[in-house]
């Protein structure tokens, strides 16, 4: 059975456009089930991941009506107990499991940014807006932390039908702890690392009778020094505590509140030597040697990063009768932002035409990040069975309505003096600032609003066959006022975009024996101008054009294999994809959506049990992302997609005997490499790091664990901004963490 936060049916579910297709199929269909043998829907237990090793039977979305062999998708999950394995406490570390997603940020727009925030690529396309919460998006940008998730999920491949406008490369659905009844479960866990990172959580499940319980997730963190420049530092804090109450025999209530607080002194990036430093220097071009990786590039006395972010979530499951029950989730969101960093940039004297490049690198060009995002989105979903026959369908529908704001007020650093105004990257020495910023007006202020209706419906003709399809209909505005230009000649522009979305999904699944199924899916994805509340376009005129235009669409079509062996305890997967996507393109002087990308390879991944002892999670993608048709620029064309690596592998193993665990794996890829102005400014090279965990549990309630990352201390580049600088990835880190149960 499914397992999810609401009510469910029976193992099997269906689709709508099917219904002329499976008309046709049913006439070679065996009668397998009948209305007789219905079964009565029972209320849903979520297992914890930890008593389930490290396969999961099921997405959580109720829109993915089926277990994890019979969806007709690639999706890998991540659930709590390999997070706690690893002794992973972030998104991007977390999302290291899967293959085929990079972490590499490779700046913003044109290059010029390297942030904080999370970075996901999903088959060579951006997902950053496509990160969601218990199915919701969250559209703002910042590090998530892991302490209240119970599963990571990437759902691969165009997926708007289920999500709704989106990435073409797929999405990531973050699963949030909630109270239970399965009994007092309590942990604490304490632990301390080379970064002089310490960190304290806490996980506390409270039964308070037999249709109530509470539960309380609690965290604190501070450091994060990896490289000993004495400055940089994270600290982080988090409450999210969550009550269950079944009010009735056919109706439970959930409330979950999550509230983080993040002050950091960052470092984003350290000087990337480029041809003209080089020269000026007498240094290499490329990253700076690793003998000054330890120096601070940053501005004592100014940089800083606040994060407060604030998430209500309230969720009712009724049972509406022995066919059909009816879930709805409602929350409201509230995340700032606030950050100013220094990021190296190349002093130049002179101007672009006539460039004089000292070697020096200047504090010009710091990067701002004020922002405050508000969310307020209503989810329903009617969850049921239908026998037409000896037919049956799985049907999901439902409706979605939400309202998105951003504000980003103007930011100005005049009131700073800095204690010198460039420095040499290989003795930068000590750089000060004093003075305040100040805030006048907003250069953005956006506000988007949805309204979605959608149906998915999977049929299961026969104990071989079913056939699902789903459809979303959507409508998204947005209205902003913002800048565009740059400097002084920035102007304010305000612009509306209207867009009527129409998403689908289509597949054909054969189940040859009970745990075994091959499938053949096609989707689409559309997205919107204004997705992520920016109206693109560099002027006013520009701003017009493309809000004329119509959504950027994607398409994917999927041909795979799932097989449950060894007593179903072990998931195997194998899928050959490929995705185009439009995107905006010149013709005869006139903006159109003409343009193509395409990303296409195969994907392998095997999660679960080899013996009683041997765990395993392991997923390997070979593909081929690159730029199809660029009529503005034909030279482009064969060019390939930032941070899309043509292979990328991750594998994790741990052996448990007795009260001893040993854990150990690595993670591939063949090379992230930034592309812009049809050149590859930098590549990481091919990156492989090894990773080994202990664990021994010393009594029943008592443990403790070792891990150690990026064993054999390989040096790489995690971010890079074509402006000049570059994030270097953590060296090798111990860390010691004991836990205690009760």
């Amino acid at each position: 059975m499914k397992n999810s936060n609401s009510y469910n049916t029976t193992p099997f579910k269906v689709a709508p456009i099917a219904i002329a297709v499976g008309s046709a199929l049913a006439l070679m269909s065996a009668p397998a089930f009948s209305a007789d043998n219905q079964v009565a829907l029972d209320r849903i237990q979520v297992i914890d991941s930890s008593e389930k090793g490290y396969k999961a039977e099921a997405p959580s979305s109720p829109k993915f009506t089926q277990e994890m062999v019979n969806t007709p998708k690639t999706i890998n999950v991540v659930n709590e107990q390999v997070l706690e394995d690893q002794g992973v406490t972030s998104l991007e570390d977390a999302l290291r499991n899967v293959s085929g997603v990079s972490t590499f940020g490779a700046g913003e727009g044109g290059g010029g940014n390297v942030n904080t925030s999370d970075n996901v690529t999903i088959r060579g396309f951006d997902a950053n807006g496509s990160i969601y919460s218990d199915g919701i998006r969250d559209v703002a940008g910042y590090s998530r932390d892991t302490f209240n998730i119970e599963q990571v999920e990437v759902a691969k491949g165009a997926n708007g039908s289920i999500y709704g406008k989106g990435s073409a490369g797929g999405s990531v659905n973050l699963v949030s702890k909630a109270a239970h009844l399965r009994g007092d479960k309590n942990s604490i866990n304490a632990s301390y690392d080379e970064g002089d990172t310490k960190r304290l959580t806490g996980d506390f499940n409270k039964v308070l009778s037999e249709d109530s319980a509470i539960r309380l997730n609690l965290m604190a963190e501070q450091g994060g020094d990896y490289w000993d420049n004495g400055e940089e530092e994270y600290k982080s804090y988090a409450i999210a505590p969550s009550y269950f109450e079944r009010l009735s025999e056919d109706t439970d209530f959930t409330i979950n509140f999550l509230h983080t607080k993040q002050d950091n002194t960052p470092v984003i990036g350290l000087p990337f030597i480029t041809e003209q430093t080089s020269a000026a220097l007498g240094i290499p071009e490329g990253t700076l040697p690793e003998e000054y990786w330890s120096n601070y590039y940053g501005v004592k006395g100014r940089d800083f990063e606040e994060l407060d972010a604030t998430v209500v979530t309230a969720i009712i499951n009724h049972k509406l009768s022995q066919e059909w029950n009816l879930r709805s989730q409602t929350r409201f969101g509230e995340t700032e932002t606030k950050s100013i960093i220094h990021r190296p940039w190349p002093e130049n004297l002179g101007d672009r035409n006539n460039p004089d490049y000292t070697g020096n690198y200047g504090l010009v060009f710091p990067k701002t990040d004020f922002s405050k995002n508000q969310l307020l989105v209503t989810q329903l979903d009617f969850i049921g069975e239908k026998y037409m026959g000896n037919v049956r369908h799985d049907i999901v529908i439902g409706a979605e309505a939400y309202r998105e704001s951003q504000k980003t007020p103007n930011v100005d650093l005049s009131g700073y003096s800095y204690s010198k105004e460039s420095y040499n990257p290989l003795n930068p020495g000590e750089i000060t600032a004093t003075g305040n910023y100040s805030i006048d007006g907003y250069s953005k202020d956006a506000t988007a609003n949805g309204l979605a209706a959608y149906l998915h419906d999977t049929v299961t003709l026969n104990e071989h066959w079913q056939i699902a399809a789903g459809a979303r209909l959507e409508n998204y505005d947005v209205d902003s006022t913002q800048n565009v230009g740059r400097g002084d000649s920035a102007t304010s522009v305000s612009a509306s975009s209207d867009a009527n979305l129409f998403s689908w999904n289509t597949s054909v699944n054969f189940k040859p024996t009970r745990n075994g199924s091959i499938y053949l899916s096609v989707a689409n994805n559309q997205e919107p101008n204004g997705n992520n509340l920016s109206l693109n376009g560099r002027n006013a005129e520009q701003v017009s054009e493309y809000t004329s235009l119509d959504p950027l669409e994607s398409m994917t079509t999927e041909l795979g294999t799932k097989w449950e062996l060894l007593d179903d305890r072990l998931l195997l997967s194998a899928a050959v994809f490929r995705t185009t996507k439009d995107v905006y393109d010149t013709i005869d002087e006139q903006l159109a959506t003409s343009g193509e990308q395409e990303s296409k390879g195969f994907e392998l991944s095997a999660t679960g049990q080899l013996t009683d002892a041997l765990a395993i999670t392991a997923s390997y993608t070979r593909q081929d992302a690159k730029v199809t048709e660029n009529y503005s620029n034909p030279e482009a064309e064969g060019n390939g997609l930032t941070a899309a690596p043509d292979d990328s592998a991750a594998l994790w193993m741990t052996y448990a005997s007795g009260p001893l665990t040993l854990g150990a794996g690595a993670e591939y890829q063949s090379g992230n490499d930034f592309w812009r102005r049809n050149t590859v400014y930098f590549t990481t090279g091919d990156i492989t790091l090894v990773n080994a965990m202990a664990g021994y549990a010393f009594t029943e309630n008592l443990s403790a664990q070792l891990n150690v990352s990026n064993l054999t201390d390989e040096r790489y580049a995690t971010d890079y901004s074509a402006k000049g600088h570059f994030k270097p990835g953590n060296p090798r880190n111990v860390k010691v963490s004991v836990k205690y149960d009760f």
